[in-house]
């Protein structure tokens, strides 16, 4: 599942790669057999060969889109106004959000898997990409129950929205 998220994130950027694809038809199918040992191990194995040639493909397609990731201050405070934090992986529905807000008081912050975005230099150019909120995907659950804002998730890592924010 994460890996298909990976792979779908870098196809959006116009990154595929044939194997990568291949594999899902491949790990699909096995789900349905009876398999034993002998035959898991093998395909585990090329599981995560595949899965390294998928964050590869990604990381060539977000800096290739976006710019080599260089060290980056995050600010961990969140600010007076309207704001939207953004989870997740997914680079170019950061990039899309940040367009649309633009110019309009909006302060937007990362969260989770999301916080490497402030350190791509062309993500960076929005001033109003202004910090992170919250720690890890599975701390979601009790953190954007207090979070005063919107909540933009933009990949697999959500877990059942609690009462007090799936509005």
């Amino acid at each position: 599942k994460g890996m298909a998220a990976y792979a779908h994130h870098a196809m959006v950027l116009g990154k595929t790669d044939n194997t990568v694809n291949a594999f899902f038809f491949e790990g699909m199918r096995a789900i349905g057999e009876n398999l034993g040992m002998d035959e898991l191990l093998p395909l585990v194995i090329k599981l995560g060969n595949v899965n390294l040639r998928c964050m590869e493909l990604l990381d060539e397609a977000n800096t290739g889109h976006y710019g080599t990731p260089v060290p980056t201050v995050v600010p961990l405070m969140v600010e007076k106004g309207p704001f939207i934090v953004v989870s997740g992986h997914d680079l170019r529905d950061l990039e899309l959000l940040l367009q649309q807000t633009e110019g309009k008081g909006v302060n937007i912050y990362t969260h989770g898997e999301m916080l490497p975005a402030h350190a791509y230099p062309e993500l960076k150019k929005h001033k109003h990409l202004v910090g992170n909120y919250g720690g890890a995907w599975q701390d979601q659950i009790k953190e954007f129950d207090a979070f005063p804002g919107a909540i933009l998730m933009t990949t697999n890592c959500i877990q059942r929205p609690a009462e007090g924010y799936k509005g």
